[in-house]
């Protein structure tokens, strides 16, 4: 169980990096000097200090992610140990795609330009959390 979980929270770290990196090249497009967010952080003394605070809670939030993750998997190990869809474990590795298809149908229902730029990070999630975190834990 300790392994699931350190490998989970470092997984959810990998998986922060893709975020941040990604989320920026996404954010960026969508930001004009005009908007009320961009004039809030202006008027303030440090929008930097914001960011990186932003940042900072980022990692914090995928690294719990990962360890839900990473103890979710030992669980469910534990209850149906059978391997399919090229994963040790098929019911782990359909609830994991269970997550980026609901998130796809939300974006793709609300911001349909957004969905091409933000695929690459739904389906880097299902690589490290329904591929990587089942194969680095067996």
């Amino acid at each position: 169980m300790v392994e699931a979980i350190i490998s989970g929270a470092l997984l959810g770290l990998l998986m922060a990096s893709v975020f941040v990196s990604g989320g920026a090249l996404i954010v960026t497009q969508y930001i004009k000097p005009e908007s009320s967010l961009i004039k809030f952080l202006n008027s303030r003394r440090r929008p930097t200090v914001f960011v990186l605070s932003m940042i900072v809670l980022i990692y914090i939030l995928w690294s719990v992610v990962g360890i839900i993750h990473g103890a979710a998997f030992v669980l469910i190990e534990k209850l149906n140990p059978l391997n399919g869809l090229g994963s040790p474990n098929l019911f782990f590795t359909l609830l994991t795609l269970a997550i980026p298809a609901f998130t796809t149908i939300i974006i793709a229902y609300t911001k349909k330009p957004a969905l091409l730029k933000t695929l690459p990070i739904i389906l880097i999630f299902v690589g490290i959390f329904g591929w990587m975190l089942p194969y680095t834990l067996n």
